[in-house]
């Protein structure tokens, strides 16, 4: 275990370190360079050299692939990095700067590696005490896993459909395919050992993120020293990645008895009182899981309807290789990358609205030309390929960036916005380019947008989920409106040094948001009005209503079938629940108010110094911490109103991935907003309650990581082990023995027959398959449902019967001619296979008749076919 967990952590460290010269020129307008992104940034660039090479047959999905890749970074990092190592400028020579740099910076350095070893030994032993690789989506996880080890070449086959290639968003299993590959660990320790090191990387990304932004403001501010900036860091990394939400608060509080039964009600939290009090700190199996539905709807008859909340700590402590987890490093990683273009692009004077200007300049903001540019797309564009709906969120964030460096300088108008989305198209244009083979592919279960009428989201539970986010966010936003003018632009001498202040300038904020207020509400309100009239308009939207008025929920409470009534009912739901929509309208509003004024005036550039001023009175980090408040702010208010329409024909998923970028971006800002708090001298009467409220809402939300690690790990009683399959082998060594047979006898390629089941199948159908990587002939079948949409039905075809006829009803000599035709190389008959298909002696004589039995012990049977 221990030699294992040293070699994956080696490789990331090597990952990173040949990525440095890269991540230091590429990040160079940053105070850090982006130290803490190298790892992300050069296991991404591994990886996509990796995947690229194998969907084109150039390079092989093997270790000497992951190798040819690595060396492909290594050439990549060392070529485009080469100022690292040689720098000229007009003034100076400097050989090895970089070197310069680490030893000027060895605080940063030695609190990022600290912080990822320490992140990384700790839930490596977290993973030791609960490492199974089994229940909620685990199994599919460990199937991709093994589904991309056992393929050549990309794209990877399905292991739960034989036949096919995956169709996901599996660039994340392709990354933890080439570590297990690279540090040679057995793939069930990978899979825990990949959760360890993507939290150690999330947390580090974080930690990355917030120091720059507090010392950017530090180095505004004059400040030359570390601790600040680092103690700040690790705030934002305890913010975005180790905290939970308010749950595990209200759950103590419960459980002791420190509440009045009606207030915990009041707050609704699903199946929280369902048993009396147990008097302890927690109560109940799997206490911790209620912290993820915090947020839950209830139709219009007060049934319950399933809403997912999830925030990186559950995630993590949950264990599961979800995309949102995988990709969660690389979506800080772009973070980064935005708060870079903010700063080059207040630098760099703006282009004229034609494509080769526009190259030009987004090649002088990223710093590299035009291989900065395709670094930018082949980093934003991953995020579709980890997790396909942080891609345009991170892209808008570049969006926000690029336009507010523009206008900076020039002021807020049309043609800054112009530019900047012009700007950010090309960046999704090309990272859309780079992963094409991926699209070719892929099929979703996605169909569009759909309104959410009747589902408000209670305040109560909203504030559960993101409260001490939000106080931060108000009393920064207050800071931010209130605070006295700054340095005007413009006023410096001719070494840069500010000679003229004004002092007492305030700027009308208040003003401002009460003009943005009408519109903030407004077009919401006006969007449900228009999809109201969509329904009385147009064909799919009378469609879409009738479906409404036929639900039973809906039809006890309107009393008839006209849109007038359904019309009726929204509003009377809507004004029920106003609440969370009123205050995002309103912060919406405020950090609108903010950036406009502060936006607004042409020219914030200091004469002299070539550096970029306060954008009127808003530091470089105000400003970008307001974007990313912005940004969260619009995705938690978007889902009031609309939804991405699946399988599931509810809001779940869609709160689901916003809020959880939502989460990131506001822990983020919040840390920083701490960091902006402590020091700021005026207004009086905002440092002290901001600072107290915020730590004593911290320290409450703290109590979830608290109780659930250990509840998790069960009191760490287990002998502990990091392979995720020593379950199957303890429980149920038949089929473990068989397995390890399959993984040492038979070509990852071979279809192995087994039985099929529904998801998260109890009775663990689809297991051979899950843990050799082996097709089958369909294993969980909902979830192939939810990756292929409507082209399911069609794929599937036949399948079941085709099962139900090998296994129970056909005759000996119709056997070989069945799994021909569905291209089955193997049957294999263990205790599921019995008991599902009533197998007995007369069934495994008809296999013993017409195929040829290769494996025999106990209990299970492994047939080839002849």
């Amino acid at each position: 275990m221990i030699l294992s967990a040293f070699l994956w952590w080696l490789v990331l460290q090597l990952l990173g370190l040949m990525a440095l010269p890269l991540t230091w020129c590429l990040f160079a307008r940053l105070p850090g360079r982006g130290y803490a992104l190298a790892k992300p940034l050069g296991l991404l660039l591994a990886a996509f050299f990796l995947w690229l090479g194998g969907t084109f047959r150039l390079l092989p999905n093997t270790a000497g692939g992951g190798l040819g890749a690595v060396a492909g970074l290594a050439a990549l990092s060392s070529w485009l990095g080469r100022r690292a190592w040689h720098q000229v400028s007009r003034s100076t020579t400097s050989r090895r700067p970089i070197l310069g740099w680490l030893r000027a910076n060895w605080p940063l350095v030695l609190s990022t590696e600290l912080l990822f070893l320490l992140v990384f030994v700790g839930w490596t032993v977290f993973r030791a005490y609960n490492p199974d690789i089994a229940g909620t989506e685990k199994p599919m996880e460990f199937a991709f896993v093994n589904g991309v080890l056992g393929s050549r070449f990309f794209p990877p086959h399905d292991p739960w459909l034989s036949g096919y290639a995956i169709s996901y968003y599996y660039f994340g299993y392709v990354m933890l395919g080439m570590l297990i590959r690279l540090t040679g660990v057995e793939p069930a320790v990978g899979f825990n050992l990949g959760v360890a090191s993507w939290y150690a990387l999330a947390m580090v990304g974080a930690f990355g993120v917030a120091y720059e932004l507090v010392k950017l403001a530090e180095s505004g501010r004059g400040g030359s020293g570390w601790g600040r900036s680092i103690r700040y860091g690790l705030l934002g990394a305890l913010l975005v990645g180790f905290i939970g939400n308010l749950e595990g608060l209200v759950e103590v509080a419960y459980n002791r008895g420190w509440l009045p039964l009606a207030w915990i009600q009041w707050l609704d939290i699903k199946n929280l009182t369902s048993s009396p009090p147990s008097g302890t700190w927690t109560g109940g199996f799997w206490w911790w899981w209620r912290a993820s539905r915090v947020v839950h709807d209830k139709d219009l008859l007060g049934n319950s309807v399933e809403v997912i909340d999830e925030f990186p700590f559950f995630s993590f402590l949950l264990g599961d290789m979800h995309p949102h987890v995988l990709a969660l490093p690389f979506a800080l990683l772009a973070i980064g990358l935005a708060l870079n273009l903010l700063l080059s692009s207040l630098e760099t004077q703006g282009p004229k609205l034609e494509v080769r200007s526009l190259w030009h300049w987004l090649g002088d903001v990223t710093g590299l030309r035009t291989p900065g540019i395709l670094l930018y797309a082949v980093t934003l564009g991953a995020l579709a390929f980890l997790n396909t709906w942080d891609f345009p969120i991170y892209v808008a964030l570049a969006t926000l960036a690029l336009g507010a460096g523009l206008a900076v300088r020039e002021g807020l108008t049309w043609g800054v916005v112009s530019r900047a989305a012009s700007g950010a198209v090309i960046f999704a244009l090309l990272g859309w380019l780079c992963y094409l083979p991926f699209y070719m592919g892929f099929q979703s279960q996605l169909g569009g947008v759909l309104p959410n009428l009747l589902f408000p989201t209670r305040l109560s539970q909203f504030l559960l989920m993101f409260g001490p986010f939000l106080v931060v966010v108000v009393f920064l936003f207050a800071l931010l409106s209130l605070e006295p003018g700054r340095p005007v632009a413009g006023t410096g001498d001719a070494q840069g040094q500010v000679t003229e202040l004004r002092p007492d300038v305030r700027y009308p904020i208040l003003r401002q948001v009460l003009r943005l207020l009408p519109w903030t509400i407004g077009l919401p309100l006006l969007l449900v009005v228009l999809i109201i009239l969509g329904f009385a308009i147009l064909p799919q939207g009378r469609a879409y209503a009738e479906t409404l008025l036929q639900d039973p929920a809906v039809a006890a409470n309107v009393g008839g079938h006209s849109l007038a009534q359904l019309a009726g009912l929204v509003a009377r739901v809507r004004l029920a629940t106003p609440w969370t929509f009123l205050l995002l309208a309103g912060l919406i509003a405020w950090s609108g108010a903010i950036l406009w004024a502060r936006l607004s005036a042409k020219g914030a550039v200091q004469q002299g110094s070539g550096q970029a001023a306060p954008a009127n009175g808003l530091t470089q980090s105000d400003l970008f911490a307001v974007l990313m408040v912005g940004l969260a702010l619009l995705l938690t208010l978007s889902v009031e109103f609309v939804y991405l329409r699946d399988l599931f024909g509810t809001r779940m998923n869609t709160v689901f991935k916003f809020y959880y970028q939502a989460w990131v971006l506001l822990g983020l800002a919040a840390a920083y907003g701490l960091s902006r708090l402590a020091v700021a001298t005026t207004p009086r009467g905002l440092k002290v309650p901001g600072l107290v409220l915020a730590g004593l809402l911290i320290a409450g939300c703290l109590c979830y990581p608290v109780a659930a690690i250990p509840s998790k790990a069960d009191g760490f009683q287990a002998e502990p082990t990091l392979d995720g399959l020593a379950y199957l082998r303890r429980y149920n060594p038949g089929d473990m023995a068989a397995i390890e047979w399959l993984r040492a006898n038979v070509p990852p390629t071979a279809v192995v027959l087994e039985a099929s089941g529904g998801s998260y199948s109890p009775e663990g159908a689809g297991r051979v398959s899950m843990a050799t990587g082996n097709p089958t002939l369909l294993g969980w079948d909902f979830h192939e449902m939810q990756w292929r949409g409507k082209a399911y039905n069609d794929l599937t075809a036949g399948r079941l019967e085709a099962l139900e006829r090998i296994y129970r009803t056909a005759r000996p000599e119709e056997l070989p001619g069945l799994l021909a035709r569905w291209g089955i190389d193997y049957v294999y008959v263990g205790a599921l296979e019995r008991n599902k298909y009533g197998i007995g002696d007369a069934s495994l004589a008809r296999f013993d008749r017409s195929l040829k039995l290769v494996y025999d012990r106990d209990g299970v049977k492994i047939y080839a076919a002849r």
